[in-house]
């Protein structure tokens, strides 16, 4: 909906009303008439010089009940950090007259005045073709980091960059995708985003290229959603962290849930309760070949078997392999008896001694 003033859009012809500086609307001043039920838009054109995050807050008086759209698209909230775009943007209003006052408020701020400078508000539609939006409406930061933490996964160990992905000013956003190209190789996805809120999404990587993506510097990211495909240059910090001293089991197959169980995931990734039955498959790779590798299920309990041997595997401290040769199979088994906080850790002999 572009709306001007004296004209008609969407069924209903625009009306003017101008009091600057002020955010507080009596509508019962503007439609005396107005019974409970009645339903009145408002609407205004915002231009700013680039894209900037500004503190958009809105709100009926007293019964008067209302929503809000940024460029056409729902706000969730009435007083959040919203994506306004370089050029035109829209702001739409619905308010509905209950049993008392009729009036609302609304204002556009910031942290600090500079912020607000050369943007400018205006009831008539803009000439020319109207944005609608920043691009992306998601957005990521423009460093990526090299996750400390490690995962193993079949044969081959992985790293992550951790990338911070935004959503602005709408509502909650679902199954992002992020697509890792050139030498990083990997993929990642987000189940829900909250507008405002940062999300750190970690996009595992192979071990083994490490060195090539750190010596690229940067990387093409790909991230999808809704329809939208957008597509970025990040950098990659030059810090490289100190290594965790655990890996991660990814890979994890499971094979049955008991009854008494729930048949739901945590983070779509962890049993929940007791009386999953999982199972996983590793191969010991180069970089682990030689070392002696300890189980650690503290935050993932259960009773673990590895296959081919009756030792049962409980406590902190269950030798998988002593030393372990490149190529050797551990095939796991494990029935929950809780919820797991994480997925089950691997160390090597020397750091679970320490």
């Amino acid at each position: 909906m572009l709306p001007d003033r004296g004209l008609p859009a969407a069924g209903a012809t625009w009306r003017l009303h101008r009091d600057d500086a002020v955010a507080f609307v009596s509508l019962d001043r503007l439609f005396p008439d107005a019974q409970p039920g009645t339903v009145v838009y408002a609407h205004a054109y915002v231009r700013l010089p680039e894209d900037r995050t500004l503190r958009f807050s809105w709100n009926g008086e007293e019964c008067t009940s209302g929503r809000a759209w940024l460029n056409g698209r729902p706000i969730a909230g009435q007083d959040l950090e919203a994506r306004f775009g370089a050029g035109w943007n829209t702001i739409l209003l619905k308010f509905e007259a209950g049993p008392c006052a009729f009036a609302y408020q609304a204002a556009l701020s910031s942290g600090t005045a500079e912020e607000l400078d050369e943007i400018r508000l205006q009831a008539s539609r803009p000439p020319g073709d109207v944005r609608t939006g920043p691009e992306p409406w998601i957005t990521s930061g423009d460093v990526t980091r090299i996750s400390r933490n490690l995962r193993w996964a079949r044969d081959r160990l992985f790293a992550a960059l951790d990338i911070e992905i935004t959503a602005w000013g709408r509502s909650p956003v679902a199954d992002v995708e992020v697509e890792l190209r050139g030498p990083a190789s990997g993929r990642g996805s987000v189940q829900w985003l909250t507008p405002g809120e940062t999300y750190s999404l970690s996009v595992p990587i192979r071990l083994d290229r490490m060195t090539r993506v750190m010596d690229a510097g940067g990387l093409d990211a790909r991230f999808r959603w809704e329809g939208a495909d957008v597509e970025r240059l990040l950098l990659i910090d030059t810090d490289r962290p100190e290594v965790s001293d655990s890996i991660a089991l990814d890979g994890w197959t499971v094979r049955s849930v008991a009854p008494e169980a729930q048949a739901t995931l945590i983070d779509g990734q962890l049993p929940n309760a007791a009386g999953w039955v999982l199972e996983g498959e590793w191969k010991v790779p180069e970089a682990l070949s030689g070392q002696t590798l300890i189980l650690k299920t503290g935050s993932s309990p259960g009773d673990y078997r590895l296959d081919g041997s009756s030792t049962e595997f409980a406590g902190e401290g269950a030798t998988l392999c002593a030393p372990c040769t490149r190529g050797t199979k551990l095939v796991l088994t494990v029935r929950t008896t809780g919820a797991w906080e994480s997925m089950p850790m691997v160390r090597t002999k020397a750091s679970a001694d320490e």
